[in-house]
């Protein structure tokens, strides 16, 4: 098991950008440099999220930059309940403030908890700006418990009940997969927008480079886990199952991990890799899949959230159960391979950022002029 890699180059791969946001309000900051005032912006809108840069939502920071470039002006309201579940609570004051002193078209918020301060917030501001939730919560899929643990955080991340309750008080409601949606049995105001992916960022490479630059052996085949190993629900230990397997058949075999690797050198592990190895016990719609597309890499995976939409049709990319055997036939026929036709596929199912900013947006105009969304297909 590993990524065979230097310990320095290892070191400096592994580090994190230091960009992540302080907690509180954070405006949009085209305020100073473009000389446009809010009031000129397409919309104005105040994102209310737990997750920003910080290692699981990377998504929700590429979503306001793709919104701002269409010109809507985008507040954050950023608070790490990471840090403290006490800062759902101490965030709402904040919210309130923010209501009172702005004057925005939507509030959308990404989480089913940052929702309900939300609500309490717009509460003691006295404001009715209509509030948008997106709901990318991959353990409601999880009806079997398999990821559940002890402790009441895990138990409120896999009660419906809550989930349910927020979507009906949203006033719409953004599933980044039709399967939460099926789950929550949820027949309100909604539609089915997955996160997008960066095509001009991960994108095709070449893999001896990359294989370099990571001190990757150039004729070993190179399986990416791009998930941190010690998240339970990601089940490494499938993974490692099936690269055993595959090391029966292939002398030289590399696995590479994720979990702490920086933002901006994850398109050089897909380009090194053979192909992308998924074992997640739940997903909802998992961003690596399509990074992974994205750099035409094949992905190998067993059925979580919506990796099978995502990936059908797509050359040596599969879908398998939860065997290990299986997967390594799969990971076996994928080596030396590509996606070729992946990067259609992405753009086929408008999952490019762009695409997905302009989707929003029309929620977004809808919703602010209460004009009907069209449900999802």
């Amino acid at each position: 098991m590993g990524s065979e890699l230097s310990k320095p180059t290892e070191e400096r791969l592994r580090r994190r950008p230091d960009d992540h946001l302080s907690a509180g309000i954070h405006q949009d900051p085209r305020r100073l440099s473009d000389g446009k005032s809010p009031e000129e912006s397409l919309m104005r809108i105040l994102v209310v999220t737990n997750m920003f840069l910080s290692g699981n939502g990377n998504w929700v920071a590429e979503q306001v930059r793709s919104l701002r470039d269409l010109g809507v002006h985008v507040d954050v309201a950023f608070y790490d309940t990471k840090r403290t579940r006490l800062n759902y609570a101490l965030s709402t004051p904040g919210i309130a403030r923010a209501l009172r002193s702005q004057r925005y078209d939507i509030v959308h918020t990404h989480h089913t908890y940052t929702l309900f301060n939300v609500l309490v917030a717009k509460s003691l501001s006295g404001v009715r700006t209509p509030v948008i939730l997106t709901n990318h919560e991959p353990e409601i899929l999880d009806r079997g418990g398999r990821t559940r643990s002890w402790h009441p955080s895990s138990h409120l991340r896999h009660w419906l009940g809550p989930k349910r309750y927020a979507a009906r008080r949203a006033d719409f409601v953004i599933f980044v997969a039709r399967q939460l949606a099926s789950v929550l049995g949820f027949d309100g105001r909604h539609t089915v927008i997955p996160c997008g992916v960066d095509l001009s960022k991960f994108r095709p490479m070449d893999r001896r480079r990359c294989r370099s630059r990571l001190g990757v052996p150039e004729d070993a085949m190179v399986v990416f886990f791009p998930a941190n190993p010690s998240v339970q629900r990601k089940r490494f230990p499938l993974a490692l199952e099936a690269v055993s397997l595959v090391r029966r058949e292939i002398d030289k075999v590399v696995l590479l991990t994720g979990g702490g690797i920086a933002a901006d050198d994850m398109p050089y592990y897909y380009n090194a890799a053979d192909v992308v190895l998924q074992t997640s016990y739940c997903e909802a719609s998992p961003t690596v899949v399509k990074e992974a597309l994205a750099c035409e890499t094949p992905v190998v995976s067993t059925d979580a959230g919506d990796t099978r939409d995502v990936i059908e049709g797509v050359e040596w990319c599969a879908v398998c159960p939860e065997d290990s055997s299986q997967l390594a036939r799969r990971l076996v026929a994928a080596r030396g391979r590509q996606a070729g036709n992946a990067r259609r596929r992405l753009l086929d199912l408008e999952l490019d950022l762009a695409q997905v900013a302009r989707r929003i947006l029309a929620v977004y105009e809808r919703v602010a002029g209460q004009r009907p969304v069209e449900r999802p297909a």
